[in-house]
């Protein structure tokens, strides 16, 4: 094949045609080479084979089916079938046989279903059936929507029948919040209901079992009636199913999987999974299906002999040692006694240092600096790094440096990042676009004139007779660049490239050649059986866990291509919509790592998922002893960061009524019995006697406390006392406070109140509408101390008692402006209450 007078030379050219045919990357295309003759191949390879060992030659042959089978009792060392490629196995326990394979002589083939098999509703769980739901169907024109095109052909049209329509749907949906049901019909899911909503209310559960009613606010109301129609809409175009119009929603939070608790127990863990929808409309949820799926059956929790039986291994969880190998050796009192494997000293946390070195030595400059520095149009820039297709002769090319992906959602590691809404480039991108300007400068001339442009040819860049020419010459220098290895990965994936992946991997080398071999076994006793991790349940107890890069991690996963017990650094964290999984650089090289796209040495690199491995250091399943977090909590409390054991929790606020300031409580003793009350508010005309219309002034206070002075349209007001004291005219006066009415906080537009008489009940935000329950009383106080109070049942001032007309600029016509009737009231004064 490589010779050069090889009589079959020609079947294997170095240099040969690519016919794309229409397509664009050279891969897509057709490699036109000769057919092989098979005469000729078969007379050149006879006169080699007498040159081949018997092993080679055996190799070449047909051979039989091996059956591979661990067996305990084997332990030997099986040679590298490639030296120098992979390496030997050093404890290979596995016994080789020849496997026959069945035959179906003698065998009757049954064609159709089995007795028993379970179809429609009874079907096993995974597989989907429309009859979960009863409903009718019906062939019509129903505009379908399949591939962004509505069907103009006729489709088969589901109706579901609503069990609960004419009845009280909303109280049957009430029923369901905190127990599991199944949605997404037909694909059912398990899910847990949290809330259901209709346009009026959000209802939760309380902390007594009792369902509380949430009223929504304006923007909550807009929204929930988008998402009434969206379900209905989604059913209607996308599946062809009537589900009626939406009137109840229900929220869930979906089946993750098993999780263990500390007592051995395996119980459900339901969570809100980013991307997946949370919000189902309740005529097409399934409450219960007659085939449970076998793999999410909660257990009760098992005798701790038999769930870690002697000579059983695992890893230890306490707070020291955490994360080594041990073995169980006896039982006692529900408790263990366990060998294990320790090691002196600590691990050095040298992977997050060498991540944080290495972002800080190699910054990010923006696009826009990118383009000033290089004197390009910011468009040219962002032509030039993304895909920029130019038209050469019949065949589109691609002449871009590939660095970003905006529609894939893509980077180039070591190369692009995007922060926000703009893009950034390392200096390792910046020396190529330098570079690539500075060989083809006539190319980035001509595009900096058109930087606007959609469709470019080669002749707009070059004069004809050269174009093509200039064409292939840039070509051939990208084809240089594709081959220093960009790896493109996702916009949300946290990655570390090749560099520092090789400056971790000697500082790990480095370290193990210091630490050495050395290893001590301790024994332990009365372990619980929380402290310990089986490899079994790994997935379910380490599945919640959060990684940084950098972060060391061991192996506990009693299955997949790592060996159980490797150590490692994390240098790559991506996200998907299920789980998150790591890119790890091992300590040590085993038979199925990779080099993770020839960022790390070979054999050395492998990704794992967050549930099979444990965060040494961020410790996160951590079973602490009760001195151990007594201690714990001694420090925090003696750093400040909780709260002494002598505090007494303040009870909840009363719902906010009037303005936010008065929901304020505090440490204060009861005020005294209230003086004369007075209200000379500033409003866009004032209400100063002796000062009418625009401007009136005078020091505000309010229930003992005196805020800032408060301006309104028409001047500044500087006094008002309410309930409260007077404050020394020789004080400091605050900065103003502007408000149109003239009101502090503002009971309204335009004053205190529109002819109303009754509290005004202040509407939070969307997010912060919540149900508030009647305040406990409140707690004897400790001797010497003394508890928040509540301010909410002061009863108001007697002035604010003074009616008002409705909307009006002053007394009648002509009087004081911003007091009372006119036209019906205070437009920027007091009016009413």
């Amino acid at each position: 094949m490589t010779e050069e007078d090889s009589p079959i030379i020609d079947f294997y050219p170095k240099h040969f045609e690519l016919d794309k045919a229409g397509k664009k990357q050279d891969w897509e295309a057709v490699v036109k080479i000769p057919f092989i003759e098979e005469h000729r191949l078969l007379a050149a390879m006879a006169t080699k084979e007498h040159l081949l060992t018997d092993e080679e030659k055996a190799r070449n042959s047909f051979g039989v089916t091996l059956k591979f089978s661990y067996d305990p009792e084997l332990d030997f060392e099986y040679p590298s079938s490639l030296e120098g490629i992979f390496p030997p196995i050093a404890h290979c326990s596995c016994l080789i046989n020849t496997f026959d394979l069945p035959t179906l002589e003698g065998l009757e083939i049954f064609v159709g279903l089995c007795e028993g098999v379970k179809l429609g509703k009874d079907a096993l769980a995974g597989f989907p059936s429309l009859k979960t739901i009863p409903h009718t169907a019906q062939l019509g024109f129903h505009g379908v929507n399949v591939f962004q095109m509505d069907s103009r052909n006729e489709s088969m049209v589901l109706t579901l029948i609503d069990e609960f329509k004419g009845q009280n749907r909303i109280g049957e949906a009430k029923k369901q919040i905190g127990k599991r049901v199944f949605v997404g019909y037909p694909f059912l899911q398990e899910a847990l209901v949290t809330a259901v909503s209709d346009e009026l209310f959000r209802y939760v559960p309380g902390d007594n079992g009792q369902i509380i009613p949430i009223p929504h606010g304006p923007f909550e109301l807009d929204a929930w009636k988008r998402k009434a129609e969206k379900l209905e809409s989604q059913y209607s175009k996308r599946l062809a199913m009537v589900i009626d119009t939406v009137e109840v929603v229900m929220h869930v939070s979906m089946l993750k999987g098993l999780k263990r608790t500390d007592d051995g127990a395996m119980v459900k863990d339901y969570a809100v999974v980013p991307g997946t929808e949370t919000d189902y409309a309740a005529q097409t949820i399934v409450y219960e299906v007659a085939s449970e799926d076998q793999r999410f059956l909660e257990s009760a929790a098992v005798d701790v002999t038999e769930e870690f039986p002697e000579e059983s291994k695992g890893f230890y969880l306490g707070d020291f040692h955490y994360g080594r190998p041990l073995q169980v050796i006896d039982h006692k009192n529900g408790k263990m006694k366990i060998n294990l494997l320790t090691e002196n000293g600590k691990e050095p946390d040298f992977g997050r240092r060498i991540a944080v070195d290495y972002d800080y030595s190699n910054p990010y400059v923006p696009s826009y600096t990118i383009a000033r520095m290089l004197g390009l149009n910011p468009l040219v820039l962002s032509k030039i790094t993304s895909s920029f297709s130019v038209l050469v002769g019949e065949d589109r090319q691609n002449l871009g440096l590939n660095f970003k992906f905006e529609a894939k959602k893509l980077k180039v590691l070591g190369y692009s990042r995007k922060r926000g809404n703009g893009w950034e480039f390392s200096e390792k991108a910046i020396t190529l676009l330098k570079e690539y300007k500075q060989k083809f400068p006539e190319f980035f001339a001509a595009l900096n004139q058109n930087p606007q442009g959609d469709i470019y040819q080669d002749t707009d860049f070059y004069p004809k007779e050269i174009a093509n020419q200039k064409m292939n010459e840039i070509k051939q220098w990208l084809k240089g660049i594709e081959s220093k290895g960009l790896e493109r990965v996702s916009l949300e994936a946290q990655q570390l490239d090749r560099e520092a992946v090789q400056l971790i991997e000697s500082a790990v080398d480095e370290w193990l050649a210091h630490k050495g071999e050395k290893r001590d076994v301790k024994i332990i006793r009365n372990v619980p059986r929380k402290a310990l991790l089986k490899p079994s349940d790994a997935e379910y107890r380490c599945a919640d866990q959060t990684f940084a890069i950098g972060d060391r991690v061991v192996y506990v996963q009693d299955s997949g291509k790592v060996p159980i017990g490797s150590r490692g650094t994390v240098i790559g964290l991506t996200l998907t919509t299920r789980v998150t999984l790591l890119d790890v650089v091992w300590d040590a090289t085993f038979m199925s790592g990779t080099t993770l796209n020839e960022r790390c040495s070979p054999f050395r690199g492998m990704t794992v998922p967050v549930s099979s491995v444990l965060n040494l250091s961020n410790r996160q399943v951590v079973a602490a002893s009760k001195a151990s977090a007594t201690k714990q909590l001694e420090m925090k409390q003696a750093a400040g960061h909780v709260p002494a054991a002598n505090i007494t929790v303040a009870y909840a606020p009363p719902p906010l009524r009037g303005q936010y300031s008065s929901a304020a409580a505090g440490t204060l003793p009861p005020p005294p019995p209230p003086p004369v009350t007075r209200l000379l508010l500033n409003g866009r005309g004032g209400i100063v006697p002796g000062k009418s219309g625009r401007g009136g002034s005078t020091p505000v206070q309010v229930n003992g406390h005196c805020p800032r002075p408060v301006r309104g349209r028409g001047g500044i007001s500087q006094t008002v006392v309410v309930q409260g004291h007077y404050q020394p005219q020789n004080q400091h006066p605050q900065p103003h406070h502007h408000v149109r009415g003239g009101i502090v906080g503002g009971f309204s537009r335009w004053g205190i109140s529109r002819a109303s008489t009754t509290p005004v009940i202040m509407q939070r935000p969307h997010n912060q509408n919540t149900a508030v329950p009647p305040p406990a009383p409140p707690p004897a106080a400790p001797e010497g101390r003394l508890l928040p109070k509540s301010y909410q049942n002061v009863p108001p001032p007697a002035s604010l008692s003074r009616g008002s007309g409705g909307r009006g600029r002053g007394v009648g016509k002509g009087a004081n402006r911003g007091f009372g009737g006119g036209r019906g009231g205070s437009r920027g004064g007091v009016s009413g209450g």
